[in-house]
Order: structure tokens, then sequence, then C-alpha cells
């Protein structure tokens, strides 16, 4: 009887064993060939263009700390522009994104450079006195250094409307460009000029682009 319950045991060892080899084997085919889907994230969006080359820009779900599948991320994957992964913040009108901190972490870690775009939106009314420029605003990064106006982190300004006072709306976008990709995401927006009577305005938050 002793003999026979141990044949079983090992027949049940072994039937385990194989089971894991199975799972073993399905999770390195995912690594090795992600999808980009919920259930088969990649690390991040230049994965699917080196294993799968021939892609089309689009959404995709990535997982940059290959854990648990229940905090991947959905972003938009710019294949067009080299394989860029972008996160949209949770609101245009918000910095926050939604991305835990490791997740964070892991995708700097992935990545060589960072882009993001800010704009502001300004409706000047023509009655009151001169608007102040938006050049001066500071942008905190990710790992709290500052995108400035005048410093090593100057912020690219791609269009410079704000001080119109047409009685019509205006817009001031900036670029950031981080050769480190922990100065990316913006964190905080400071020094805003003040809003005067009748004017109107608000911010508009770009993704972030790693690459």
């Amino acid at each position: 009887m002793g003999y026979q319950n141990t044949e079983v045991s090992l027949e049940e060892q072994s039937s385990e064993v194989f089971r894991t080899l199975d799972y073993l084997s399905s999770v390195i085919a995912n690594i090795r060939t992600p999808m980009g889907t919920r259930e088969n994230p990649a690390r991040f969006c230049k994965d699917l263009l080196d294993c799968q080359h021939d892609m089309a820009d689009g959404m995709f779900w990535i997982d940059p700390n290959l854990g648990c599948t229940s905090d991947a991320i959905q972003v938009f994957c710019n294949f067009t522009a080299g394989g860029q992964t972008c996160i949209h913040p949770l609101s245009t009108d918000k910095v926050a994104l939604g991305v835990s901190k490791v997740q964070m972490k892991f995708l700097h870690l992935l990545s060589i450079s960072a882009t993001q775009t800010v704009t502001f939106h300004c409706y000047n009314d023509p009655a009151s006195a001169n608007a102040a420029a938006p050049r001066s605003v500071r942008f905190q990064g990710w790992n709290g250094q500052v995108f400035e106006e005048n410093s090593p982190l100057q912020p690219h300004v791609l269009q410079d409307d704000c001080q119109v006072r047409d009685g019509r709306w205006q817009q001031s976008r900036f670029l950031l460009l981080a050769q480190d990709s922990a100065q990316l995401p913006v964190t905080n927006v400071h020094d805003l000029p003040p809003e005067q009577a009748d004017d109107q305005r608000h911010l508009e938050v770009g993704p972030v682009c790693f690459l």
C-alpha cells in the first residue's frame, strides 16, 4: 500500500512539474513576442516595433516592470517616430498621468529621452492692461529639475501669442525636451501670469513621449 501511494505521489509531482514548465514556456514566449494586448503587453512601444517591425500607430498595452499584468498601462505607440511610448494625462488641464511610480521608474530605465508639450490658451480683453507673456513660466519635472527660461533645461517656445489682446483666443505653446528621460513628465507648473479682469485662461497638458 505504501509503495502504491509513493507511485501516485510521484505521478502527481511529475504532472505539477510539467504544468509549471508549460506556464514558464508561455511566459517566456510572451516576453519574446509581445502583442501589446492587456493579456500580453510589451515592456514599451519600441519592443513591439523591434519584434514585429511593420506596425501602425495606435493604442497598445505596456507593462514596463513585466510584473502582474493588472498594472499594465494603455499608451499611444508612435511607431512613425521610431517607437515612441506616449502617455496621456488623465485630464488635459491636469499634469497627473495615473501611472504608478514603479511603472514610471522602469519606463525611465528603458528610455533614453522624453518630450512633452504644454499649451496655455488665453483670452485677453482688449480693454484690459497689457498681458504678461508666459515665457517666465517654470515647469517642474519628474525628478525635481525645473525647465525654465535661460537655463540648461530651457523650454522651446513653439508659439507665443498670449500677450496679444484682440478679444480672441490665442495660445502660447512650449516643447520640453529631455535627454535624461527621468526629467519628464511635468509634475507641476509654477509662476503662471496673473489673470486680469475679463481675461480667461486654461492649461492644456500634452502626452509625455518616451523613446
